[in-house]
C-alpha cells in the first residue's frame, strides 16, 4: 500500500465495497473488457484526486457511480458513439443484488416530481455526498433546519416512490422488491 492510500484509507475502503460493481455497470455500458478498465481506472484516478473531499462525502458509493458514468460518457463523445442525447435511463441503474440497490432509477426518475426545494436537498445531501452542515451555510440554514428539511423531503419522497415503483415492503419493514419500470 502505497502512502497515498494509508493517508486516506476511506478511498480504499470504499473502493473495495464498491469496484466490482462500478465495473460490472463499466462494462455493461461498454461492451469491452478492456474500456471497462480503463474507465474503472480513471474512477480510481478521480478518486485520489479528489482524496479530501472524497473522505468527507456521506454517500462515497453514489459519487463513485455518478463519476463511473461521467467517465463512460466522455468515452462514449471521444469515440463519437454517442450525440449527446440523454444517456440511457438504465445508466444511472446498476445492476446490485439487492432491491434497495436497484432504486436508483426510480429515485432518479421520481426527483422531477418533488419540489425543488426537495430536489435539491435530496440531490445535494444524498446523492451527490454534501454534508448537512455545508448544504446548510451554503443556503443560510442552521443545522438543525437542514436537517428536519433533509428528513420531510426523504418522507415526501419515500411516498413518491412507493406510489411511483411499486415498493413493496416484507414483514420486517425493508424493501423487499419493487417494479423499477412501473410508471
Amino acid at each position: 500500500m502505497t502512502a497515498e492510500h494509508q493517508q486516506y484509507p476511506c478511498i480504499e475502503s470504499a473502493w473495495q465495497a464498491h469496484h466490482k460493481e462500478l465495473r460490472g455497470f463499466l462494462l455493461r455500458h461498454s461492451g469491452d473488457r478492456d474500456a471497462a478498465d480503463d474507465l474503472l481506472q480513471g474512477v480510481y484516478a478521480k478518486a485520489l484526486a479528489h482524496r479530501i473531499r472524497f473522505c468527507e462525502l456521506d454517500s462515497p458509493r453514489a459519487w463513485l457511480f455518478r463519476v463511473a458514468r461521467h467517465q463512460w460518457i466522455d468515452d462514449q463523445r471521444r469515440a463519437k458513439h454517442w450525440t449527446g442525447e440523454e444517456p440511457p435511463e438504465t445508466l444511472v441503474e446498476p445492476e446490485s443484488t439487492s432491491p434497495l440497490e436497484s432504486l436508483a432509477g426510480c429515485i432518479y426518475r421520481a426527483l422531477p416530481g418533488c419540489s425543488p426545494e426537495d430536489a435539491d436537498i435530496i440531490q445535494q445531501c444524498d446523492l451527490e455526498g454534501t454534508r448537512q452542515a455545508d448544504y446548510a451555510r451554503r443556503h443560510g440554514l442552521g443545522l438543525p433546519a437542514t436537517k428536519a428539511r433533509l428528513r420531510r423531503a426523504r418522507q415526501r419522497l419515500r411516498e413518491r416512490l412507493i406510489e411511483q415503483c411499486g415498493i413493496v415492503f416484507d414483514e420486517q419493514g425493508c424493501i423487499c422488491c419493487h417494479s423499477a419500470h412501473r410508471e
